[in-house]
C-alpha cells in the first residue's frame, strides 16, 4: 500500500476532513505531522482579535504526530515561527513513498523537502500561492531565482484551482507534474440537516429585525483590511435599500471601525447586522441567513468562505482578486467585480437585489458547481499525484 507523509504546520478545520477522507478511501496509509500545536486548545487568533476554539473534531480519525516546534517566536506569520529540526527523522521513521509538503515558506518546510531529496523521495507541494498580487521588480527577481530551483527538483505539484497551476508552471513545473486537487470544504458538513438549518436561519433572521421577505447581502469573514469589508458597507450604504440588509460574520481589529463606518453611513443605521464570530457548527445557518454572499477582498488566495456559501445555494460576488473566482464564480452563479472599486461593487449589489427570480436561480446554479469540488476529488487528486511521484501508476 502506497505510504503518504503529509507535513501541515498546525491542525486546520478545513483539513482534517480530508485527512479522514484519504484514510476512508482504503488504498493508502496516511501520516499526518504537524509542526505547531496551534488551535488544539483555546488560542488567541490574531486574526480574528480574539481566543477560538473550534467546536468541530480536528485530530479524530487518521494517525499524527506532532513535532517540537523550537521556535522562539512560534508562528506561521514569518520564517523561523516553524522550526522543527527533528521533522526529516521522524518522517523518515514512518518510511513513506511520497511526502506531502504544505507550503514552502517556513524553516520546517525547506528542511524537509532537502532531506527527501537527500534520500531520494518524491515531495509533492501544495500551496495557495498564485499570481495574483502586484510585486516589486526586486521582489519579483528575488522569488524566481529562490523558487525556480526549489520547483525543479519537486516529484509534482499540487494545485488548489486554475491560478494555483498557473503559478507552479511560471515556476519551472512541467506541467505534466502538476495535479490539480481542489480546494474544498466537507460539502457534506455544509449540506447536512437542510430543514434544521433553514430554521434556524429563519429564528436568527427574526432575532435581527429581518422579515422573512427581506434580502439579506451576507459577509463572512475576518473584520480585517485586506477583507474589504469597507468597502462592501460603502457599496450597501451608497442609496437607501429598505428591503434589503447586510449582514457581517466575524470577528477582528477593524470590528469598531467597521461598526463606527456602518452607523455613520447614510442610510445603514438599521439594516448592517454584525453578529461576531461564529463557530464551525453554527456556520451553515450563518450562510443560510443571506441571499447573496460577498467576499470582496483586496487579495484572497482562495476564499473557501466561498466553498462554503455555495453549498447554501447562495449566488456568488467576488472581487477579481480571490484566488477561487476563476473556478467557483461565473455568469451563470454570479459576479466579479474589480478589487477596490466600490462603484463596480455598488452596480452589482444593485442588479443583483433587483431580480429576485435570478439570485435563486443563481443560488441552484451555485450548489450545482460546488457539488462537484469537494473533499472525493480533492482526495483523488492527492492521490493520483502521489502514485505518479512513485511511479505506481
Amino acid at each position: 500500500m502506497l505510504r503518504i507523509a503529509l507535513l501541515a504546520t498546525h491542525p486546520i478545520q478545513y483539513q482534517a476532513p480530508l485527512f479522514r477522507a484519504l484514510v476512508g478511501r482504503g488504498d493508502v496509509e496516511i501520516k499526518v505531522f504537524y509542526c505547531w500545536n496551534f488551535g488544539v486548545k483555546e488560542v488567541m487568533d490574531p486574526g480574528f482579535g480574539r481566543t477560538i476554539r473550534w467546536d468541530v473534531p480536528l485530530l479524530d480519525g487518521y494517525d499524527h504526530e506532532f513535532l517540537p516546534n523550537r521556535a522562539r517566536s512560534p508562528g506561521t506569520n514569518h520564517f523561523w515561527g516553524i522550526v522543527n529540526p527533528e521533522a526529516p527523522l521522524q518522517i523518515a521513521k514512518f518510511r513513506p513513498d511520497v511526502v506531502v509538503v504544505h507550503n514552502y515558506v517556513h524553516f520546517t518546510e525547506n528542511e524537509v523537502i532537502a532531506a527527501a531529496r537527500l534520500f531520494r523521495v518524491p515531495v509533492l507541494l501544495r500551496s495557495e500561492s498564485n499570481l495574483l498580487p502586484r510585486r516589486p521588480l526586486l521582489t519579483t527577481i528575488a522569488k524566481r531565482l529562490v523558487l525556480t530551483p526549489l520547483m525543479h527538483g519537486l516529484g509534482g505539484a499540487l494545485a488548489i484551482g486554475t491560478l494555483s497551476a498557473k503559478y507552479f508552471e511560471h515556476y519551472g513545473v512541467p506541467k505534466e507534474r502538476i495535479f490539480v486537487a481542489p480546494y474544498s470544504v466537507d460539502n457534506s458538513f455544509f449540506q447536512a440537516r437542510p430543514d434544521e438549518v433553514r430554521a434556524e436561519a429563519l429564528a436568527w433572521r427574526k432575532e435581527l429585525g429581518i422579515a422573512e421577505d427581506d434580502l439579506v447581502v451576507l459577509y463572512a469573514a475576518k473584520l480585517i483590511p485586506v477583507k474589504g469589508c469597507a468597502d462592501l458597507i460603502a457599496a450597501f450604504s451608497a442609496h437607501p435599500r429598505p428591503k434589503a440588509h447586510l449582514v457581517i460574520v466575524g470577528d477582528g481589529v477593524l470590528r469598531d471601525e467597521l461598526s463606527a463606518l456602518a452607523r455613520d453611513a447614510a442610510f445603514g443605521q438599521k439594516n448592517i447586522h454584525f453578529l461576531g464570530f461564529v463557530n464551525q457548527k453554527r456556520m451553515p445557518a450563518a450562510y443560510a441567513l443571506g441571499d447573496l454572499f460577498v467576499l470582496p477582498s483586496r487579495f484572497e488566495p482562495w476564499g473557501l468562505a466561498v466553498n462554503e456559501a455555495m453549498n447554501l445555494r447562495q449566488p456568488i460576488v467576488v472581487s477579481d482578486q480571490v484566488g477561487s473566482a476563476p473556478d467557483l464564480v461565473g455568469q451563470d452563479n454570479g459576479w466579479v467585480f474589480p478589487a477596490g472599486n466600490v462603484p463596480s461593487l455598488t452596480r452589482v449589489l444593485d442588479e443583483a437585489l433587483a431580480d429576485r427570480d435570478g439570485l435563486r436561480a443563481r443560488g441552484e446554479a451555485s450548489r450545482r458547481r460546488i457539488d462537484g469540488w469537494g473533499i472525493p476529488q480533492t482526495a483523488e487528486g492527492f492521490v493520483k499525484a502521489a502514485r505518479a511521484a512513485a511511479g505506481r501508476l
